[in-house]
């Protein structure tokens, strides 16, 4: 049970209403994250903003933000958000043994190997200490955009994980799997 509610199209706050509806209209139904951070319309407001920015505009491969967002979610337990990019990776092509190789940060190339030691780094210290894996970046071709862009993903992901892992939002993906212990 969720120790936040779930507010729905209903009960939400007025500036937040709009925006649930366009969730529904868009993804055929609103993420109970989603709704959850919808308590504070101008969270969900810049939520919503930042990933349709990420989307739009980011250096980074779609698969390469799915596997930043898997590696990040498994680095700060978040459950519901390992769920749902578990799912999302799988719709953009990304194979069991992809999904389970980017919760434990180990990409299939130099480059994404690269960008997941960067955003481990970044959530365990802030960027604190990122010499080596900035070395690494570099060495495997990263731009400077590219890693603002690592930085950007693991700061959204973050957000969502907190308030997910406060929250203990109801899962309402398809539960991903344990990783076996290694």
């Amino acid at each position: 049970m969720s120790r936040l509610s779930i507010p729905t199209a209903d009960s939400a706050p007025a500036a937040t209403q709009p925006l649930l509806s366009a969730l529904q209209r868009k993804l055929g139904r609103v993420p109970n994250l989603y709704a959850t951070i919808g308590h504070s319309p101008g969270a969900l407001r810049s939520m919503l903003a930042w990933e349709e920015a990420l989307s739009q505009g980011s250096t980074l491969s779609r698969r390469e933000r799915e596997q930043l967002n898997l590696h990040v979610s498994e680095l700060n337990g978040c459950g519901y958000c390992i769920s749902a990019h578990s799912a999302i990776g799988k719709s953009l092509g990304l194979s069991e043994q992809d999904i389970d190789a980017a919760r434990v940060g180990a990409g299939a190339n130099a480059r994404e190997n690269a960008l997941l030691a960067l955003a481990r780094r970044v959530v365990r210290t802030g960027g604190n200490g990122a010499g080596g894996e900035l070395i690494r970046a570099r060495e495997a071709g990263l731009t400077d955009a590219e890693v603002v862009d690592v930085i950007a993903v693991v700061t959204l992901r973050s957000f969502t994980n907190a308030v997910a892992v406060v929250a203990q939002t109801e899962l309402d993906w398809p539960a991903a799997p344990f990783l076996p212990a290694a």
